[in-house]
């Protein structure tokens, strides 16, 4: 069978083999993804989207008792609450091979957020009621094409221009009786720049790279909280809305990936991927007015992440030449530590690729994976409203993705 098909199989294959990592630790969604731009065609273009469904639920959930006293004796211990978390990752890109040696990938993504519903009158509603962060992610990588040996070896470069929208809302005075909701919104906007390399023999279907991807900066986050809805309460007195900053990032990361033919028709492959989600700690939020006394107030956004690990392997197989499938196993290493639930994950996934014409493909896949269960102790450091503690069991994440490319 001809390799230099398979080869373009698993390129073609790549939202497929990783739909696994959509669900990865700290804010990953599956980072700014180039295999199309190692098609061989001319041009080559695809759109797709990702969903993801984790079902988590968090358990006996508990306000520390100190401080403040109260909120223990107020609000006591919710037995559980289904976190609400599901998300879309839209895809797009378009590849040319703009004068040999030279290939060019431009590409719309939203690789990283958040999102997270807690719901209202519970004992984590003070902490936050929900979240959100979304991004979005305007890149551009070539690479540049050398004989090296039996292969081609490619040295690859590109920038992204980043968006960054956060959202938080919570009841902080929700164990005094004031069931006003306070919003917290920022964003920014930052460069970010990758580099790499690769090595392809088209023969064996092998092909090797590894790439960096520099942090995206976001030193001015900027925006509004808005504590007007704690008015008419019995402590609601200093509400209105105020500016606010922050500063945080989206950390570097590396990413190494192996494939090769094993047999006619067969291709194996695996990834690891680092990502240093440790630089996100405790994250304060600049220029907070309590709305009962009218003073500064310590709000932070308290992550406490540690590293982040992804480890992706499977194989591809072209069942006739207009069917093909590939199937992949996913480990990744949860990000939380004494606060939240981002415990390791171990996913299955499934995808099949249809080619109607010689230039028309379409690629649909599934995933399936175990949360491990653990616990939250947090005491707070600095904003008294994260001192929050629970526990969770494992618990289940579903994803599904579809595709199509086009290719000349």
């Amino acid at each position: 069978m001809n390799r230099l098909r398979i080869t373009a199989l698993l390129a073609g294959f790549a939202s497929l083999a990783t739909i696994g990592q959509a669900g990865a630790g700290g804010f990953d969604r599956g980072g700014v993804n180039i295999d199309l731009l190692f098609d061989p065609s001319k041009v080559a273009t695809e759109a797709g989207v990702t969903y993801v469904s984790p079902q988590r639920t968090i358990k006996n959930v508990d306000r520390l008792p100190t401080p403040p006293p109260s909120l223990p004796d107020t609000l006591g211990i919710t037995p559980s609450i289904k976190v609400q978390g599901d998300y879309t990752v839209p895809r797009a890109g378009f590849k040319m091979n703009v004068f040999e040696p030279v290939d060019c990938l431009a590409t719309y993504t939203e690789p990283y957020g958040a999102d997270a519903n807690f719901g209202t009158g519970n004992a984590y509603s003070p902490t936050a009621v929900d979240y959100s962060i979304g991004t979005k992610d305007y890149g551009l990588t070539c690479s540049y094409k050398m004989d090296v040996g039996k292969g081609v070896a490619r040295i690859i470069g590109g920038v992204s221009y980043g968006e960054v929208d956060a959202y938080l809302s919570r009841q902080t005075l929700l164990a005094v009786g004031n069931t006003g909701i306070g919003v917290f919104s920022l964003s920014d906007s930052a460069w970010s720049w990758r580099i790499g390399a690769s090595y392809e023999i088209p023969e064996m279907a092998l092909r090797a790279s590894v790439l960096y991807n520099a942090r995206y900066n976001y030193d001015g986050l900027s925006g509004t909280v808005d504590t007007t809805g704690f008015a008419g309460g019995p402590l609601g007195n200093f509400t209105g809305v105020d500016p606010v900053t922050a500063s945080s990032e989206i950390p570097q990361a590396v990413e190494f990936r192996l494939q090769s033919g094993i047999a006619p028709g067969w291709l194996a492959f695996g990834s690891v991927k680092w990502q240093e989600w440790s630089k996100l700690g405790v994250i304060p939020i600049n220029g907070v007015i309590s709305p009962v006394f009218g003073t500064p107030s310590a709000v932070s956004f308290d992550l406490l992440y540690r590293d982040g690990w992804t480890v992706t392997t499977g194989v591809g197989h072209k069942f006739s030449e207009t069917l093909s499938g590939v199937a992949s196993v996913t480990w990744d290493r949860g990000t939380s530590t004494i606060s939240g639930y981002q415990t390791d994950t171990w996913s299955v996934a499934s995808g099949v690729s249809y080619t109607a014409t010689e230039n028309l493909e379409f690629r649909l896949g599934g995933s399936v994976g175990v949360m491990t269960g653990g616990t939250s102790s947090y005491s707070g450091l600095g904003d008294q409203a994260n001192a929050v503690i629970y526990d969770f069991d494992a618990d289940v994440v579903l994803a599904g993705t579809a595709s199509i490319k086009l290719k000349f």
